[in-house]
């Protein structure tokens, strides 16, 4: 009996705690089923660590795109200096240019050295207008015969004034070796270079004839700069002055030319092919001054051909032009008279043709000009020794036969690269930084 109620109580036991895990397991169901769910989370995708370094995108310049937070206010940036403002928010620069005295300079040219660019004239009160762009660029005046005005900053806005400079003088004399006065001459201006940047056209070449029984002249109204003067009379060939530096208002005195009396040139002029003589054609010097003022009259030959040119340089090389025509021009090159009263030369000259060449020389077939003290190729002949040796147009001649450039006329240059056909010239020249030293044979050169 005490079995039977010991199983009995075991399995109610057994049902309690069959009934507890049951209600364990149903009652989290039902509230899991009742309640509202969650939005599910999503686990976090790992990726390997190569993929999170992003490539670089152009796009990622655009703020609007990357969707990044608003950075903090950042200060206004400080405005641009006055010449970067636009144009259209300044008017143009205006002002007037006075001379010396404080009267309107009409005819003034004003100019932006620094940035360079824009330029105006001046009207008839001196008034003058630059466009907008020229607001605060550095700005000069010019107006032969005074010198540059003084490097002016000027801006819109306001009235500018440039005020040009007093001009100067040259005074001197001009007298034979023995000191006598020379009465009679021609004085030119053979080279300028300005005191400021301004133009000065025509300058160079300028001249006037000057008749004093005591050989003395006086050249007024000459713009502050150094000139190089050259004098010459009939029967003495040109001769220069010393470097004379010109200061605003002031006159350069003392300046003294000495005239030696020249060489007689002889010769004959024929044709080439008949060797008949050229009557009436025309010997002269040719580049004896690089200004082209030359006292010396031409020559004509008469019916046999003959000619005779008083006043030639009576040592140094000199060249002659000799021309008519029904001629090819010819100019002789490397004549010198070596100290004698006189020399010979003949002359042959070829007939032109239809469309042809109408001049021919020796030398090394190169134009030379002068820039800022400097002796510069101009251009070459086609096939003539210069451009066979390599040179070009815009070198620089720093030296001739070992003589620096700078020390010489641009009239010596042309008188020491011409020779006789055969001789030869050593060059110096300069080009890009460099320094080239060129022998040229000197040859005929047709053009």
């Amino acid at each position: 009996m005490a079995d039977i109620r010991t199983a009995g109580e075991q399995r109610r036991a057994w049902l309690s705690a069959a009934l507890l895990s049951v209600a364990l397991l149903v009652v989290p169901l039902l509230v899991w089923l009742l309640l509202p769910r969650p939005s599910p989370v999503m686990p976090v995708r790992r990726e390997p660590a190569a993929a999170l370094v992003l490539p670089p995108q152009p796009e990622l310049t655009a703020p609007r795109e990357v969707e990044a937070p608003p950075a903090p206010s950042a200060p206004p940036a400080p405005p641009p200096p006055p010449r970067e403002v636009t144009a259209a928010s300044v008017g143009p620069v205006r002002g007037v240019v006075l001379d010396p005295e404080g009267h309107p300079s009409a005819g003034a040219v004003v100019s932006c050295r620094e940035p360079p660019g824009n330029s105006a004239s001046a009207d008839a009160e001196g008034r003058f207008e630059l466009p907008p762009e020229a607001d605060g660029c550095t700005a000069i005046a010019a107006l032969q015969p005074y010198g540059d005005a003084e490097p002016t900053r000027v801006a819109a806005g306001r009235d500018n004034v440039l005020r040009l400079l007093a001009a100067g003088a040259i005074v001197g004399e001009v007298v034979d070796p023995s000191g006598r006065p020379v009465e009679a001459y021609l004085l030119a201006i053979e080279s300028f270079t300005p005191a400021g940047s301004g133009a000065h056209a025509g300058v160079n070449g300028r001249a006037r004839k000057v008749s004093d029984p005591g050989g003395a002249f006086r050249w007024d109204a000459l713009a502050p700069g150094r000139y190089v003067l050259t004098a010459s009379s009939a029967g003495r060939p040109p001769a220069r002055s010393r470097p004379v530096d010109v200061a605003a208002g002031r006159a350069a005195e003392r300046v003294r030319i000495v005239l030696a009396q020249g060489a007689t040139l002889r010769g004959r002029v024929v044709d080439a092919a008949s060797r008949a003589p050229v009557v009436e054609a025309q010997v002269e010097l040719d580049s004896a001054t690089s200004s082209g003022a030359n006292a010396i009259s031409l020559a004509l030959t008469d019916a046999n051909g003959d000619y005779e040119l008083e006043g030639v340089p009576a040592s140094g090389p000199f060249s002659v032009r000799v021309r008519h025509q029904q001629y090819m021009a010819k100019i002789v090159s490397g004549l010198d008279a070596r100290g004698a009263q006189s020399t010979r030369v003949d002359v042959e000259l070829r007939q032109l043709d239809d469309g042809g060449a109408r001049e021919e020389l020796t030398g090394i077939g190169a134009m030379l000009s002068l820039s800022s003290g400097r002796v510069i190729i101009a251009g070459v002949v086609e096939g003539g020794p210069a451009a066979s040796a390599g040179l070009l147009a815009g070198d620089v001649i720093a030296r001739i036969d070992g003589r620096p450039t700078t020390e010489l006329p641009l009239a010596d240059c042309i008188q020491l690269l011409r020779g006789p056909a055969g001789t030869v010239v050593s060059v110096g020249v300069e080009r890009e930084g460099r320094t080239l030293d060129v022998t040229i044979r000197r040859d005929v050169v047709v053009r």
